[in-house]
Order: C-alpha cells, then structure tokens, then sequence
C-alpha cells in the first residue's frame, strides 16, 4: 500500500480483507482523519499497525478476524477510539502457510490480553467466536475492565465455566455463548442484561439469574439438552420475560419446578406482564 493513502481525505471505509500477501501498512494512515471502519480480517501476514494510528479519533470499528499473529493481535490494543471491535475466528481455518495451533493460539490469548483489555475500556461491542478459546484464557482474562461494553459474543468456543468478570459488567445487554459445547454453568448476569444466548450449549446444567435484573429479559435456550435449573427465576415473577426452551430430552423436575413456582406466583398475585414458556 502506497504513502500517498493519506490523500485520500474522505474515505470512511477501508477492506484489505484477504490481502494474504500485506505485510506492512504505511505510516500515513494514520493522517486519514475521515476513516471510521478499517477490515483486515484475514491478512495473515501484516505483521503489525502503525504507531499513529492510537491517535485516529474517527477509527470506531475494527475487523481483524481469522487473525493468529501475536504482534499484531497486541498493537490493536493501542487504538483507543475503537467501539465496536471483531476478533472473531473461523469454523474452518482460511488458507495460510503459518497456522498456529490452539494451544498456543490460547496461550498467546493469556499472553496479549491482559494488558490489552486494560486499554479497551472505551469497546462496546466485542466479537470472540470461534476463538478456539478455552478455560486457560477465560481464567487469565478479566473482562470486568471492559466497563463500557454492551454487547459481547463468546460463541463457538470451547471454554466450560464462564469469566466471573463478565457479571460485573454495568451496561451489558447482550451475551451471546451459543454452541460452546463445554459450557456446564452460566453464573450471575449482570442486573443491565436485556438479552442471553445460549443456543445448542449440549453441556449447559444451570443458569443463574439475579433477583435484581431488569423489567424486560429475554432468553433463549434452544438444544441445551442437559439443562437442569434456572437460578433465581422466581426474581422475575414481576417481569415482562420470555424464556425459550426447546429440549428433545425429557426435561427434568428441578426445571418443571423453577417454571411452576413462578407461574403460580405470578398467577397468585394476579400479574398482567407476559410469561411465555416453551418445553417441548
């Protein structure tokens, strides 16, 4: 790519998407004042940012999926403007000649994220699937100093227990874990939290609701055939909630249970907010 990309003082938008080739990028990007979304999912070979793109105060969105490289994973970490970022991995890897193993994927994960994560502050919307990303990494990362975030996706990943962290977040809405196969728990949510998505987690027992969460919370357990209880439903029985079971399994009594004692509360103090419950 060519100095003379600072010339170029409207563009918004730059894709480098799939530039297996690109190694470096100029030193005057960083002089492109307009430029708000910036793709270089897949360039496997761009070995890191420039320093002057830190100060880019336009740059709000970043897209660097399907990316093993340490270095470069590290220098993202200096853009502090970007609100909605996307480290998200690939079901099936794209084609490279240095790809790196989970395992050590997962260890440069532990290596680069805590100091990085300190940075990321300001992010509101953060993408981690299919990130191969296992209890060793959640254990090392504190998502708790993502205290803007809103919105998280940890789905396709291969982690059984969840970062403590996460229920601190004050103005979560969204979380996503969906098709994590090892999930067995998800603990306390946040009390901000509108939405949850667990669909087809296969090893999820129980989830834990706050009895402080908010009026409206919305979620969905589709295919979690091993689920076993929902902590703390009995705290929504004012709420307008929507709970979404589909299990082929025979559902167990500690769920039948959780459901009946809230219907019976609700219906006992004649309230008029909706329950919707689907079992199959």
């Amino acid at each position: 790519m060519h100095q003379s990309i600072e010339n170029l003082t409207s563009l918004v938008f730059l894709n480098l998407e799939g530039c297996w080739s690109l190694r470096t990028l100029p030193e005057s990007i960083g002089n492109v004042k307009s430029l708000k979304t910036l793709n270089i999912s897949r360039c496997s070979q761009l070995e890191k940012l420039p320093d002057g793109m830190g100060d880019m105060e336009s740059l709000t969105e970043m897209l660097a999926e399907g990316i093993e490289n340490e270095q470069l994973l590290s220098s993202i970490g200096q853009l502090k403007y970007v609100r909605r970022l996307s480290l998200r991995g690939y079901s099936s890897a794209p084609p490279s000649s240095s790809l790196i193993s989970a395992s050590v994927w997962n260890w440069n994960w532990c290596l680069w994220c805590l100091p990085t994560f300190f940075v990321w502050r300001s992010v509101n919307h953060l993408k981690l699937s299919y990130g191969s990303l296992s209890d060793r990494v959640t254990s090392c990362v504190d998502f708790s100093g993502l205290s803007s975030l809103k919105e998280l996706d940890l789905s396709e990943n291969n982690f059984s227990s969840m970062s403590s962290g996460i229920g601190f977040l004050p103005k979560l809405r969204s979380l996503i874990v969906s098709w994590c196969p090892n999930l067995v728990s998800i603990p306390d949510l946040p009390s901000s939290l509108d939405k949850l998505e667990a669909l087809g987690c296969e090893s999820l027992e129980r989830v834990r609701i706050r009895i402080e969460s908010k009026k409206k919370l919305h979620i969905n357990l589709y295919d979690c055939h091993s689920l076993e209880e929902i902590l703390g439903i009995e705290g929504l029985s004012d709420s307008f909630w929507k709970i979404e079971v589909l299990k082929r399994r025979h559902s167990t009594k500690k769920l039948q249970k959780s459901f009946v004692e809230v219907l019976f509360f609700s219906v006992l103090h004649k309230k008029k907010h909706t329950i919707s419950t689907y079992i199959d």
